[in-house]
């Protein structure tokens, strides 16, 4: 089984400054203006695709000129990989730390939940790392690959706890929580047809209970009823059934 690094552990450098230069050093006028660019281009990408939207249409649409967009990213494929990079750490930024009182099933949850919910509310986002990555250079393409490792770190961690705990089985840890990746972003790729058949909670929940039950322990299986009837985190029931 492939080891994975403890989402504690910090990553020395942030991918994005490693590989898309900027002729500008002020930091915080940096972040603003890629922002303010990355909006424009995640609109523009979605809605026209990548290949035919120019770096005109993106300076236009972000309302500054087309000259000083190539201040902060020299190339399209360096906006496109900016975007990319946006909406992953919209993810980690998503999944906060267990809380002392939590459980680890209960955790889980809660980390899928806010996982899922950020894809929700990005959902363009979403469908456009699917379908515009082969754009990338070999290098951006494989930066992307760490940082979604690193994403899927948050939710391993939570799994090994269940683990620990005796509440699951000896699961294949990386596996799963790429069931639980998949799940949250099928709500993206597939949303056209699943917003109308159900809500993102029954949704959520009901995938979480297919996961829960293929790989509970018979203790795991009796806490996760306690949690699904609202002994622990009441709110979690709420839409079952719906």
């Amino acid at each position: 089984m492939v080891k994975m690094k403890r989402a504690n552990e910090a990553t020395p450098k942030r991918a994005d400054k490693a590989v898309v230069k900027s002729q500008v050093s002020d930091a915080a006028l940096v972040e603003k203006r890629r922002e303010q660019i990355v909006a424009a281009a995640i609109e523009l990408f979605s809605k026209q695709g990548y290949d035919r939207t120019t770096m005109l249409d993106i300076a236009r649409k972000a309302r500054i000129s087309v000259g000083l967009i190539y201040q902060y990213a020299q190339t399209k494929e360096d906006v496109l990989f900016l975007s990319l990079i946006s909406v992953l750490d919209s993810y980690k930024r998503e999944i906060l730390p267990v809380a002392p009182d939590d459980g680890p099933i209960e955790a889980l949850w809660k980390a899928l939940d806010a996982y899922a919910r950020v894809i929700d509310r990005r959902r363009a986002a979403a469908v456009l790392a699917y379908r515009s990555t082969k754009s990338l250079s070999d290098a951006q393409r494989h930066t992307i690959m760490q940082l979604e490792i690193e994403t899927n770190e948050l939710l391993a961690e939570r799994v090994q706890a269940c683990i620990a705990a005796g509440l699951f089985r000896k699961i294949d840890v990386e596996l799963a929580v790429y069931q639980l990746v998949m799940h949250a972003h099928t709500w993206a790729l597939k949303y056209w047809r699943l917003n109308q058949i159900t809500t993102l909670d029954r949704y959520l929940m009901t995938g979480f209970e297919f996961f829960v039950r293929a790989a509970a322990s018979p203790k795991g299986l009796s806490v996760f009823d306690a949690f699904c009837h609202g002994q622990v985190g009441p709110s979690a029931i709420a839409h079952r059934g719906r």
